[in-house]
């Protein structure tokens, strides 16, 4: 078949006037032609390429293999640290199938010399990436690039260059990529470049649209300018806005259409690409045109426009899960492959080409020749140009632009010090080759007739039928301003997240800003009445320091005294009043709370200075608490033999820095128990309080069984929390503030979630700039003041020793915005109060041996506003160790490599976030095994624990009281008293049958119960506490609930009947928890029973024992005893220890919760949305 037979179709299709049914028709047989030609001109080392990539197809482990190849073994600077990651890698995958034998030899010698001489022979494997990839990537040096574009100008096609690059995280790294696209441009073998807007401009905040769009504008007239400046024989260069992801979509049209409606440019042709795999583009499309054409009838040029099916769809999978919303693109890729083909019609039109060139970007064969034949029919052929990627399928690229008469290349091109940066761009490819419905998967073994062929052509032909049916509505539809509170179905999910691309969301949160009311004085609210009093305080907006905001009032003794007889006489009555299910009223609650969203945004900004996003999130969690908790005390197991009651009175004591999801999660757990509850707000933050419980007896929670009542922090308060008819206290706080309670009543049963000096590990083997994206928005989100909050970054050597890991890092901490929340672009808002002594101390201080990698400072004269700090120079003595600062403010350690770094996050006094930054699955697993804290993060910010998905609580200081973790399985259990009414009939085949036996033995009467708990404990070890749990089932991350063992726990068992410590004893021996029991005087049947166990044990008076506890506190993680007495109270706070003073049960689920703490871990598995198996 010759090339001229391929012409003389186009010349029918411009002739005859074919239909569009004949159109497809005669493009399957064109694309034939066209792969026939292909093939004969195909070169010996093209079809070697093709043959190994058909091979990969069907090797799956190889092809991770290349894609871990290629994300991970060339990031390490150390060629020691590179060759053992490439070792373990074919250690784990195994030499790829799909190679050829000599290389699959050569891979295996290479390992073994990895070994011997880790420099050379890496440096060998590096080169070899290199010069695999160059095909698809153009290395930058000028030599190569010259020779290159002149190869294909000789060929008679063009290279559109898209310049690759660090992440764009901050301004400098942005106003370097501009300028290196402007010197690009005054280069004469260039005369065509890609970028996108995120290259230009670091900060882009669709929240904060206008803005964005203001500095979005800039770069692109310079762009624009350098452009004209450059021209070639009167001809300026061309920029093409690029397209990724589906957040910057209507930007970038908006900014390209208002820069060259400018008077400067309105001679400029310059383009745009729109991805048809959103429903979004073909509107998008039918306005640009519009404008064009609009622009070309008043004497300006026309525009380019580029089409191609969109890149970035796993990655907006991953997106679109994570925050609730429905993927941006279309759902099937035959509504994909339909769409191309509706928006090749349009601007196919005779008038819509004239004002619009169009570019085909597709390597699809059938797509490619419809192309072609549609715009001979539609006689635009000058006006419609094929584009191909660089490197791929150089051979059919050649036959297309025979016959085409032009071909444009889509180049990437990158400087050889940041050839890592092409790493996201190879995997995109290789994905894209091997997605399964991709045409470019069945290409490298395809041949006309064969099965997969037929495959393409049906799917090709389909789509051409649908076309004009396909759906251009966009797939984001979120509206806000009708929210109503939809009912939640049967099984939980988590609220979405405000979609900020949608302008009616943006219109509907400034409305709500605009109408917020702030009264002049709030009150408070006890034995169901609203009142006043004579004692006020005032609040301030951290915004405005210097005015009064609103006054509210306290109450004092006579109100504390009215609250708690109130509070007594609602317990466990208060739900009879109102007619619902604990479940049915704590919906009513959520419902309620998302219909006042706008509102209740607007007034966390006001009263907390919180920032729009991060207030968004908050009110989500307070919805989803209220939701999860109505679930509550339902789940399998819990009432298998037991009985609950309500504790009895609560007073929660939120913090300021969640005011509204701390406070309404404390409220509505309280309450799904039976509680009744004061709550006690704090000063800062009174007026969001007021805002929640309003709420909450507009739902119909009873006055009476929520009272508001705020205190001064004196006697008052202390009476509050101390009085013996408080039955427990929930708390979050610092840790010296729950000690300080425990001071004023050691008994006193606290709920605590405490302090936290968090810390991100991040080694060599990370990915540099996801690892600083990450840290970044853990450290500064709410201006560092999150409990969760990254207060450290401890750095493996060699990124610690890197100036450009550390200017990177500085780039990107400098470039967030920092303004007031009114501000909508701002990043970094007011901290809530002038900072106190450890703020300041952070803000202003260093310590011999550290520096200012980024020196805060105080912005407007506002002392609550600052600009973020980073100081390196921290170690294990330093006083900015173990402080908690609560800012904006970040130190950095050294660490001498992974294990180093393990050691110094591990030795915290606080537990309770952590993360590790890493892409080595050996660090990963070590990390998970081995990290001290209540919620560990990989690959991912530390901060924005989920309902359900991450239940959030901490280890050692972080926590004081159980440790159940909000919003987790187990949090509502510990705010009941629970009782055994009978023994347990679920159960499961026991494994330390000798033990139940011997037990039995020694205490025949209780027989029955200890085989009973065995088996109770036996099911609920396998069934709960000894697997994973992902409820949520996130794509794209995992979220494992995991239990842990503690650490040695002692039994004090002088008030336990013999059997109950039998229960211990097997509760312990299931968990394979230590224990330690400590009998009392002549009980030596229970020093029998723990020497059947082979259990430490001693026997002792009550003062000698206390007196032990204190002198040995270091030794035992929690104490085990009923009915403790007050001078073991005392003795247990003095030693930092939690009495556990539940009954010894049967019912495995519960007791088994008193040796196990609770973790997440919470990784993301995606590499840009490609999901990652386990090596």
């Amino acid at each position: 078949m010759k090339l001229d037979t391929i012409c003389s179709r186009l010349e029918r299709a411009a002739i005859e006037g074919w239909d569009d049914a004949l159109l497809a028709e005669e493009s399957v047989s064109l694309a034939e032609e066209i792969l026939i030609e292909s093939k004969r001109g195909q070169r010996l080392r093209e079809r070697l390429e093709a043959w190994k990539m058909n091979r990969m197809l069907g090797d799956p482990a190889g092809k991770l293999f290349a894609l871990e190849m290629a994300d991970q073994v060339f990031r390490p600077r150390d060629a020691w640290r590179a060759a053992s990651q490439f070792r373990y890698l074919l250690e784990s995958r195994g030499a790829p199938e799909y190679l050829p034998l000599h290389e699959r030899i050569a891979l295996a010698l290479a390992s073994v010399g990895s070994r011997l001489a880790p420099e050379v022979v890496m440096s060998a494997v590096t080169a070899k990436m290199r010069q695999e990839s160059r095909k698809v990537v153009l290395p930058a040096e000028e030599g190569f690039l010259d020779r290159h574009v002149a190869r294909r100008r000789r060929m008679g096609a063009r290279l559109n260059l898209n310049l690759l690059g660090e992440a764009i995280l901050g301004e400098e790294e942005a106003a370097r990529r501009l300028e290196e696209n402007i010197r690009r441009l005054e280069n004469s073998g260039c005369d065509y470049i890609s970028v996108k807007i995120s290259s230009v401009f670091s900060q882009v905040n669709v929240l904060a649209y206008e803005d964005t769009l203001e500095k979005v504008k800039e770069p692109l007239r310079q762009l624009y300018r350098a452009a004209q400046a450059n021209a070639v024989q009167g001809k300026p260069k061309f920029v093409n806005l690029d397209m990724e992801e589906y957040r910057d979509l209507h930007l970038t049209c908006d900014a390209f259409q208002a820069v060259l409606s400018e008077d400067e440019f309105r001679e400029l042709e310059a383009g745009i690409v729109l991805q048809a795999y959103l429903p979004d583009s073909f509107e998008l499309q039918r306005k640009l045109t519009d404008w064009a054409c609009r622009r070309q009838s008043r004497g300006g040029a026309g525009i380019k426009l580029r089409i191609v099916k969109g890149a970035n769809l796993a990655m907006e999978k991953v997106e679109a899960a994570v925050h609730g919303w429905e993927q941006a693109p279309y759902r099937f890729k035959g509504d994909v492959d339909a769409n191309f083909k509706r928006m090749l019609h349009y601007a196919c039109e005779k008038h819509h080409a004239e004002a619009v060139r169009i570019g085909v970007g597709s390597h699809n064969l059938f797509d490619v020749s419809y192309a072609l034949l549609l715009r001979e029919r539609e006689k635009v052929r000058e006006r419609v140009e094929i584009e191909m990627l660089e490197g791929m399928a150089n051979h059919q690229a050649r036959v297309v632009e025979k016959v085409g008469g032009s071909l444009l290349f889509y180049a990437p091109v990158v400087d050889r010090g940041n050839f890592h940066s092409a790493i996201a761009y190879l995997v995109r490819r290789l994905d894209e080759n091997t997605a399964p419905a991709n045409f470019l998967h069945d290409l490298f073994g395809m041949s006309p007739g064969d099965e997969k062929w037929n495959e393409q052509r049906e799917r090709f032909l389909l789509a051409c039928a649908a076309k004009d049916r396909v759906s251009a509505v966009s797939a984001r539809q979120q509206d806000r301003r009708n929210e109503c509170g939809e009912l939640p179905g049967t099984v939980f999910e988590n609220e979405a997240d405000t979609d900020w691309t949608q302008d009616g969301n943006r219109k509907w949160i400034r409305n709500a800003r605009r109408d917020l009311e702030i009264p002049a004085r709030i009150g408070i609210q006890v034995r169901g009445r609203i009142r006043r009093t004579r004692v006020t305080a005032e609040s301030s907006n951290p915004s405005l320091r210097d005015e009064c905001s609103y006054r509210y009032c306290l109450g004092g003794e006579k109100e504390v005294e009215e609250a708690l007889q109130t509070g007594v006489e609602a317990v466990g009555t208060w739900l009879e009043s109102t007619g619902f299910t604990p479940g049915e009223q704590l919906v009513r609650v959520a419902t309620e709370l998302a219909r006042a969203r706008g509102m209740l945004i607007a007034t966390m900004g006001h009263d907390a200075g919180k920032a729009v996003p991060e207030a968004d999130t908050e009110v989500n969690e307070a919805i989803d608490f209220a939701n999860y908790y109505a679930q509550g005390l339902c789940g399998p197991g819990l009432d298998d033999g037991t009985s609950r009651t309500p504790l009895g009175v609560v007073v929660v004591a939120p913090p300021w820095n969640f005011p509204l999801a701390i406070a309404c999660g404390g409220v509505v757990a309280a309450l799904a128990a039976g509680n009744s509850v004061i709550l006690k707000p704090p000063p800062e933050t009174v007026l969001t309080a007021w805002r929640l419980v309003e709420l909450l007896w507009k739902a119909g929670i009873p006055k009476r069984a929520l009272q508001f009542l705020p205190v001064p922090e004196n006697a008052v308060g202390r009476k509050l929390l101390t009085d013996e008819r408080v039955s427990g206290v929930i708390l979050t706080g610092a840790y010296d503030t729950a000690r300080l309670f425990r001071d004023w009543k050691p008994s006193l049963r606290l709920f605590a979630e405490t302090s936290g000096k968090n810390s991100m590990l991040i080694t060599a083997a990370s990915d540099p700039d996801q690892a600083i994206k990450d840290l970044v928005r853990s450290a500064f989100g709410h201006s560092g003041q999150k409990c969760s909050a990254a207060s450290l970054a401890i750095l493996e050597a060699e990124l610690y020793d890197d100036d450009s890991f550390l200017r990177q890092l500085r780039d990107a901490a400098s470039s967030l915005r920092v303004g007031g929340p009114d501000e909508l672009a701002s990043v970094v808002t007011p901290v809530i109060r002038p900072p106190d002594e450890n703020l300041s101390r952070g803000l202003r201080s260093l310590e011999r041996g550290e520096e200012w990698l980024l020196q805060p400072r105080m912005v407007g004269g506002n002392p609550c506003l600052w600009t973020p700090g980073i100081r390196i120079g921290v170690e294990s003595s330093h006083w900015y160790r173990n402080t908690e600062c609560f800012g904006p403010v970040l130190g950095l350690m050294r660490a001498k490599d992974f294990e180093d770094g393990l050691r110094l996050q591990n030795e915290s006094l606080f537990g309770l976030t952590g993360g590790l930054q890493s892409l080595d699955k050996r660090e990963i697993r070590r990390w998970r095994a081995a990290v001290e804290v209540g919620n560990a993060y990989i690959n991912r910010p530390i901060t924005g624990a989920i309902v359900q998905r991450q239940p959030f609580g901490g280890w050692k200081r972080s926590v004081t009281g159980p440790g159940a973790k909000a919003g987790g399985p187990n949090y509502l259990l510990q705010l009941s008293r629970w009782q055994e009414e009978s023994l347990p009939g679920e159960g499961s085949k026991v494994t330390h049958e000798e033990l139940v036996d011997a037990l039995c033995e020694r205490l025949p009467e209780a027989t029955e119960r200890i085989r009973a708990a065995a088996a109770s404990y036996a099911k609920w070890w396998g069934e709960e506490f000894s697997v994973d749990h992902d409820p949520s089932g996130i794509l794209g991350e995992s979220n494992s609930f995991r239990y842990r063992r503690r650490g040695t726990i002692l039994v004090r068992s002088r008030e336990m009947l013999p059997e109950e410590v039998a229960l211990v004893l097997l509760a312990a021996r299931t968990c394979k928890v230590e224990v330690l029991i400590s009998a009392g005087l002549r009980q030596d049947k229970h020093v029998e029973l723990a020497e059947i166990a082979g259990v430490r044990s001693r026997m002792e008076n009550s003062d000698d024992f206390c007196g032990w506890v204190v002198s040995n506190s270091g030794e035992i993680e929690r104490i085990r005893a009923l009915r403790p007495s007050a001078r073991l109270w005392e003795a247990s706070h003095e030693g930092h220890l939690e009495i556990v003073d539940w009954p010894v049960l049967a019912n495995g689920r519960i007791e088994l919760l008193h040796y196990l703490r609770e973790q997440t871990v919470s990784e993301t598995r995606h590499r840009y949305g490609n999901i990652m198996e386990d090596g």
